[in-house]
């Protein structure tokens, strides 16, 4: 393509690679339209529960813990169906005729049948044999449908590994399995993790089909206040924006992991975007590990009937969140978030940090505020966020 055909077909203003076969826009203009999008919905949200209160504070407040049952719902989900689709793809990849059969067989109904069919027949058709709870049944058919998909993923990201590689393996006197394991699983982890990403933004989505099982998710909420209130148009806009700013947060999460698995650009500074993709990533961690620590206080709650769960709750949970940032800084020099990012926290020497200075990098992060020593950012304040500058630290890529 000549370059006279390039200012003729790329959007005004916009910059474009120049190959062969397509002028493709920067990555610039696709954050200036998420910054848009982003701005709209918190404009929106933040000016209606000032402006009017009512009912617009009701609705945010009213809905907030079906939020919670939203996402925790899709993190059970999606960590299973991870799960079901390894297990899906190495079926699809075997040599041994039936199990690639089977692998091909789970792969092909489930995709032909939709989620929203699935979900009542899981919770409605297959109750005659055997009751299965709302949440159960929410989780159970979420991760069986997507394990599908997922399974698919694995599948293209296996067989995008040259076949080099296992004949390689095998030479060196490894087996099928332990190739697979130590070889091209690996590699094809780089490929498999973009789409992976995108896969569980399009679950956050569909996860509001769950309401359908009388699960007070982020939807039912909504509805369970409109149709109280006859608030459609408020309660509906209020419930879809949420929804835009969870995808929205995930799907930048996405590009970042993207940029970490692609090791482009190692020299250039952490943006505070970058940063803050982590440390969303930490937080689904967290939120998952946080499930489990609740169904243990409930558990023990059984036999103690007195025990104050909400307290011992918070303060567990903060416990493993402090336990959680100062093992990952230490002892591998990144979070699990971190490490999805392409991001590694070193001191000035450029290796990992001590525990002491990992303790007083976290206290100087939290003491003032969370969030407050990142203004640190700005070139006119240094470039360099506070509690890092204080520490002697620094967050490099990977």
């Amino acid at each position: 393509m000549k370059d006279k055909d390039l200012k003729t077909t790329a959007p005004p203003g916009a910059r474009v690679w120049r190959d062969d076969s397509a002028a493709i826009p920067r990555e610039r203009n696709l954050l200036i339209a998420w910054w848009m999008a982003v701005i709209v919905a918190l404009v929106f949200i933040v000016g209606a529960v000032l402006l009017k209160p009512d009912p617009y504070r009701e609705i945010v407040v009213f809905i907030g813990d079906g939020l919670v049952i939203t996402f925790q719902i899709t993190i059970v989900s999606m960590t299973f169906a991870l799960l079901f689709g390894l297990l899906a793809g190495l079926g699809r990849t075997s040599h041994t005729p039936w199990i690639n059969t089977l692998a091909s067989l789970y792969v092909e109904v489930i995709r032909g049948i939709p989620l929203l069919a699935q979900l009542f027949w899981i919770y409605y058709a297959l109750s005659r044999f055997i009751k299965l709870g709302p949440h159960v049944s929410a989780v159970l058919g979420l991760t069986i449908c997507y394990g599908a998909y997922i399974g698919e993923t694995f599948r293209a990201g296996i067989q995008s590994i040259p076949k080099g590689q296992m004949e390689a393996a095998r030479a060196l006197g490894l087996s099928r399995g332990q190739a697979m394991r130590y070889i091209i699983i690996p590699q094809a982890i780089r490929v498999i993790l973009p789409p992976v990403g995108n896969e569980f933004i399009a679950m956050l989505k569909d996860s509001s089909l769950v309401s359908v099982l009388a699960i007070s998710d982020l939807l039912r909420r909504g509805r369970e206040y409109a149709s109280r209130t006859f608030a459609y148009f408020e309660t509906y806009t209020l419930v879809a924006l949420v929804y835009l700013l969870m995808t929205l947060m995930f799907s930048r999460a996405v590009y970042y992991i993207e940029v970490g698995m692609s090791r482009q650009n190692k020299e250039e500074p952490v943006g505070l975007m970058h940063r803050l993709a982590g440390v969303l990533l930490d937080l689904v961690v967290l939120d998952f590990i946080g499930l489990i620590v609740y169904g243990l206080v409930q558990g023990i709650a059984l036999f103690l009937p007195d025990l104050a769960v909400g307290v011992i709750l918070l303060g567990l949970m903060g416990v493993v969140m402090v336990a959680y940032t100062l093992f990952g800084w230490v002892r591998f020099g990144r979070t699990p978030g971190m490490m999805a990012v392409g991001l590694r926290l070193v001191n000035a020497e450029g290796a990992f940090l001590t525990w002491g200075a990992a303790i007083k990098r976290l206290v100087v992060a939290l003491l003032p505020l969370p969030g407050l020593s990142l203004f640190g950012l700005l070139p006119s304040l240094g470039g360099q966020i506070w509690h890092d500058r204080l520490a002697q630290t620094s967050v490099i890529r990977d």
